[in-house]
C-alpha cells in the first residue's frame, strides 16, 4: 500500500527547517541544499511541494507568526490580558524567540535591494497585522472605540517599536536585556494608550487643557466646563460608553 503523504505537514516540517537553516546563515547565504539537509529531506521533495526559494522562506516566516499566535493564545487561555505581556511574545525575550528574531532580522535585511521580498514582506506585514489588532482590542477593549485613523496610528506606533526591539535584542544584546526590553516596551505602550485616550476624548468634544489647579477644561459647543480630574461622573453626558469612563479614569489616575 503507498505511503500517503500529509502535505501541508511536510509543508510545515521543512518550513522549519529553513527557518533554522535561515537563523544558522541567513537569508543571503542559505541555499536549497542547506535546507534539504535541515529538513532531512532531498532537494527534489522541496521543490516538489514549493516554487522556489522565496516560498519556502514565505513559509518559515509565516511559521513564526504560527508560534507567536501559539504563544499569545496560551497566556490569553490562562487569562493574561496585560497587552506588554502578550506582545512579549513578538520580542527576542527568551531562546526561542531570540531564533524568530534573528530570521525577521535576516528578512528585513534583505528586503530593502530585493523587489520580490519587498512584495512578500508586504504581504506578511498585512497578516502579522490582524494578529497585532485582536491583540490590542482584546488588552485594550475601549480601543474598538476609537476612530480609525487613531487606532491605525497607534497599531502602527507599537508594530514599528516591536520591530525595533527585535532588531536590538538580537545585534545587541548586553544592552538590550529581557529585562530592558520588557521595560521599555510598557513604557511605549502606556504612552500610546495615552496618547490614543486622548484623541478619543478630542474626537467627543472636549478640549483637554491641564492648569495649576489640576482640572480638566472641556470645552463642547462653546459650553465651557471644569471638573477635579477625579469626578468622572459628569462625563458621561457626552461620552456615555462605561468602557471610555473607565479608561478616561486610568488616565487621569495611573
Amino acid at each position: 500500500m503507498p505511503k500517503i503523504i500529509d502535505v501541508e505537514l511536510t509543508r510545515l516540517r521543512i518550513a522549519k527547517a529553513a527557518g533554522k537553516a535561515i537563523a544558522g546563515k541567513g537569508i543571503s547565504a542559505v541555499t536549497m541544499i542547506d535546507i534539504a539537509n535541515a529538513a532531512g529531506v532531498t532537494t527534489g521533495m522541496i521543490t516538489h511541494y514549493f516554487e522556489g526559494k522565496a516560498d519556502i522562506i514565505a513559509a518559515a516566516l509565516r511559521v513564526l507568526f504560527l508560534n507567536m499566535e501559539r504563544k499569545i493564545a496560551h497566556l490569553l487561555e490562562k487569562g493574561e490580558t496585560d497587552l506588554a505581556t502578550l506582545l512579549g511574545a513578538a520580542i527576542p525575550t527568551s531562546k526561542s524567540q531570540c531564533e524568530d528574531s534573528v530570521i525577521w532580522v535576516n528578512f528585513w535585511g534583505v528586503i530593502a535591494t530585493d523587489p520580490e521580498f519587498r512584495n512578500l514582506n508586504a504581504a506578511l506585514h498585512r497578516e502579522g497585522k490582524k494578529i497585532y489588532d485582536r491583540v490590542i482590542w482584546t488588552a485594550w477593549p475601549e480601543s474598538e472605540e476609537w476612530s480609525t485613523d487613531v487606532f491605525e496610528t497607534a497599531v502602527r506606533a507599537i508594530v514599528t517599536f516591536l520591530f525595533g526591539l527585535s532588531a536590538g535584542g538580537v545585534t545587541n544584546r548586553a544592552v538590550w536585556t529581557t529585562s530592558v526590553q520588557r521595560s521599555q516596551l510598557e513604557l511605549h505602550l502606556r504612552m500610546v494608550r495615552y496618547w490614543a485616550r486622548q484623541q478619543a476624548l478630542m474626537s467627543c468634544g472636549w478640549e483637554l487643557d491641564s492648569g495649576a489647579n489640576n482640572s480638566v477644561h472641556v470645552s463642547m459647543e462653546g459650553l465651557e466646563l471644569g471638573s477635579p480630574r477625579r469626578r468622572t461622573s459628569s462625563y458621561s453626558a457626552v461620552c456615555p460608553s462605561s468602557l471610555f469612563l473607565s479608561s478616561f479614569t486610568t488616565v487621569c489616575h495611573g
